[in-house]
């Protein structure tokens, strides 16, 4: 059971990611900032992370965290140990997994930069 909401919620994660691409297949530009300054790969995480912890990173459903204004270690902690799997969650460790060291420290600087 618990397999199968990882599953629905990766569908919806997905779902709303396709949703927050611009026609040209770019992302959608997240309040004001500009995703064509950072790497591709980040670009295309954004709007996966903009579906769960809000557009700017400021989340409008409790459950989530805000990542706006998070100093840019912490951030890079808590996405290396989803990463690791040191801290579990199936949702953020399917996201986190296939980011490199260099597009974590780049989500979380350019999270800790919103406010």
């Amino acid at each position: 059971m618990k397999s199968l909401l990882s599953i629905l919620v990766a569908l919806m994660l997905s779902q709303a990611a396709a949703l927050a691409l611009a026609a040209d297949g770019k992302p959608a530009v997240i309040d004001g900032g500009n995703p064509d300054t950072l790497s591709p790969h980040v670009s295309t995480m954004l709007p996966l992370c903009a579906s769960c912890h809000g557009a700017d990173g400021i989340s409008a459903v409790g459950l989530y965290p805000n990542l706006a204004g998070q100093k840019v270690e912490y951030l890079v902690k808590q996405l290396q140990a989803f990463k690791s799997r040191e801290r579990n969650d199936p949702v953020m460790s399917s996201m986190a997994e296939p980011l490199s060291p260099e597009a974590i420290q780049e989500l979380a600087q350019y999270f800790s930069s919103r406010k």
